[in-house]
């Protein structure tokens, strides 16, 4: 699609860093957001001016390296393994499918499929569509994979969702009772526990997964936010801090995200959905 036949008056597709094309959101309530194409990338989200989203300075916009930060897509590998870390996704670019004004709440949907890049690593037919949603206090976005094989598939995913924060004063609420498989001692081998908290911090290193976790865990960024992070069919939650291996900012963030650990088996046609919405309070 033109990008000059995609613009709205509250949706434009623009020029970002590195002259990457990203499309720009914008309420009329005073919030607004910015998805890059390249990664299906949202790097911003702003309620009445204030970034709610963390990009790392590191973050390189040259179309040839996952963008560090935002809400990066980890599809179909979550973590290391075979393909490349975090999988192929999030170093794709993705295509627009629509923009939409649904009752003054822009939304722009992306697609990806499979391509000889990809297949050189995964060898299947796929079909990702990407809907991001802009509201007044709240973003929302559902990711559809269909299955485009004619045989089956396995994955796992994850949004890896990085936050502006004060990493020694923010905390999670809601993780309690849950299932943990904890990083913190060797990232290779994850200890298994059960979490015993009420209020889950970020006094250091923090890498642990958090197994059929809640559908709504609440985040105070330590910056004088509160941000309700809901979902529908993510079954687990990932929280992350690289504490002093990225002494350069990780005081200035942390990553809450929504997560399938389990392999995910889509028989052919067959379709995973998952939604996520992210509220300022």
């Amino acid at each position: 699609m033109e990008s000059s036949r995609l613009n709205l008056d509250n949706v434009k597709v623009a020029n970002g860093l590195g002259n990457l094309p990203k499309i720009i959101l914008t309420c009329i309530h005073g919030s607004d957001a910015e998805v890059y194409l390249h990664g299906g990338c949202v790097t911003s989200w702003k309620v009445d001016g204030k970034e709610l989203l963390f990009l790392r300075p590191d973050a390189i916009f040259n179309g040839e390296k996952p963008i560090s930060g935002g809400i990066p897509h980890c599809f179909p590998q979550f973590g290391p393994g075979p393909l490349q870390q975090h999988g192929f996704a999030r170093n794709m670019e993705w295509s627009i499918v629509c923009v939409e004004n649904m009752q003054m709440n822009p939304c722009v949907t992306l697609e990806l499929k499979d391509s000889p890049y990809s297949r050189s690593m995964w060898d299947y037919g796929f079909h990702a569509l990407y809907k991001v949603t802009l509201h007044k206090d709240t973003l929302s976005t559902q990711i559809t994979i269909t299955n485009t094989d004619h045989t089956p598939f396995s994955f796992t995913t994850a949004l890896h969702t990085y936050f502006k924060a004060s990493a020694e004063e923010a905390s999670v609420k809601c993780l309690k009772g849950c299932k943990t498989l904890n990083k913190e001692p060797d990232p290779r081998n994850p200890v298994e526990g059960k979490e015993e908290r009420d209020v889950v911090t970020f006094l250091g290193f923090v890498d642990c997964i958090y197994l059929d976790a809640p559908d709504e865990v609440h985040l105070d960024n330590g910056l004088g936010d509160s941000i309700t992070i809901r979902n529908t069919n993510w079954s687990d939650a990932v929280l992350w801090n690289p504490y002093v291996t990225m002494e350069s900012c990780y005081k200035d963030f942390v990553c809450v995200e929504n997560a399938k650990i389990g392999e995910i088996e889509l028989q052919p046609n067959q379709s995973w959905t998952g939604v996520q919405h992210l509220t300022k309070a």
